[in-house]
């Protein structure tokens, strides 16, 4: 009788066990609905980052009133096809290359190619992406670095143009494209970059900061750790291929409205060979508006071309 009350008495001491039990997993099960929540959201803001693209065109040669100019498409390595705009300058004169910036094209460089044209030089803009390109996802880097040296295979080419000596302007994607490809061009005897990164994760970076409006702290690792595992090939080597720039022109562009680019650029403008150029901005190419800011913007670049990639022929 005695052991019976006992174990009577004993049983409900079990009941704050089961209860301690249940908050446990209780708890669990929200850090877990939160962890998804979380990688839902990113997944979601990396999908748009490495999708993001502006097929809008709202100028055209013709609009800025040109009549020497030619439609000119490429063909990337996999069979995909990129629509250019061939500027005709003086014969025998070198060619400026100018890559767009992500979520641009090359409508938006119309304005720069006119100004490069109308001081003899020929000038090529081309889209990254379009209707006949075959990549749904952006890398953010060495898709395009693939695209422009395709780029640079086909202007050579051309009837005209002289196939020994190519300058190069770009801007975010567009910059990264042009840096890595002079680094691997022997034809590439100066270049403009503009807001630039080493790689493509700062890019991934800076784009989620200025759609969240800050940093984000774990939030950012998370959609870091998903855009890691999307890249499809190793980041080229920047930084330690910038000795192979000695004896190139470059002139590099901080933009401070993009903070952690414009850091990243002054850096690679520290350890880059010369000869070289900084020129530190309140606002780089793609976050102008028209006016007198971006006129100088354009003078400025074609000052460099014309200091650095002279018009005679070789």
């Amino acid at each position: 009788m005695a052991r019976r009350r006992a174990a009577a008495i004993a049983a409900p001491a079990r009941a704050p066990s089961g209860i301690a039990s249940r908050i446990l997993w209780g708890f669990l099960i929200v850090v877990l609905l939160c962890i998804l929540l979380l990688a839902g959201a990113a997944g979601f803001f990396t999908f748009r980052i490495v999708t993001e693209r502006n097929e809008s065109e709202n100028v055209t040669p013709a609009s800025f009133l040109m009549t020497n100019y030619e439609s000119l498409s490429f063909m990337d390595r996999d069979g995909g096809e990129h629509e250019g705009w061939l500027l005709r300058g003086l014969k025998g004169a070198p060619v400026i290359i100018l890559c767009p910036a992500y979520d641009s094209n090359r409508s938006e460089l119309l304005s720069l190619g006119a100004v490069l044209q109308e001081n003899h030089f020929n000038v090529y803009a081309f889209n990254f992406s379009g209707p006949k390109t075959k990549h749904s996802f952006s890398d953010l880097g060495e898709q395009q670095v693939d695209d422009l040296q395709a780029a640079i295979q086909t202007v050579t080419k051309q009837k005209d143009i002289n196939p020994h000596r190519v300058g190069l302007y770009g801007a975010t994607t567009g910059g990264y494209a042009a840096l890595v490809a002079a680094q691997r061009s022997p034809l590439v005897k100066a270049f403009v970059v503009d807001s630039i990164y080493e790689q493509p994760v700062e890019m991934f970076d800076a784009q989620l900061d200025q759609l969240l409006g800050g940093p984000s702290g774990a939030f950012r690792s998370l959609a870091e750790l998903e855009f890691r595992v999307s890249l499809g090939k190793k980041p080229s080597p920047i930084r330690d291929d910038l000795a192979k720039l000695g004896n190139v022109p470059k002139l590099f562009i901080s933009g401070q409205d993009t903070p952690l680019l414009a850091s990243i650029t002054e850096d690679l403008y520290r350890l880059a060979p010369q000869p070289k150029r900084l020129w530190v901005l309140q606002r780089g190419y793609t976050g102008q508006a028209s006016g007198t800011e971006k006129k100088e913007y354009e003078n400025q670049v074609l000052t460099f071309f014309l200091q650095s990639l002279p018009l005679r022929a070789d």
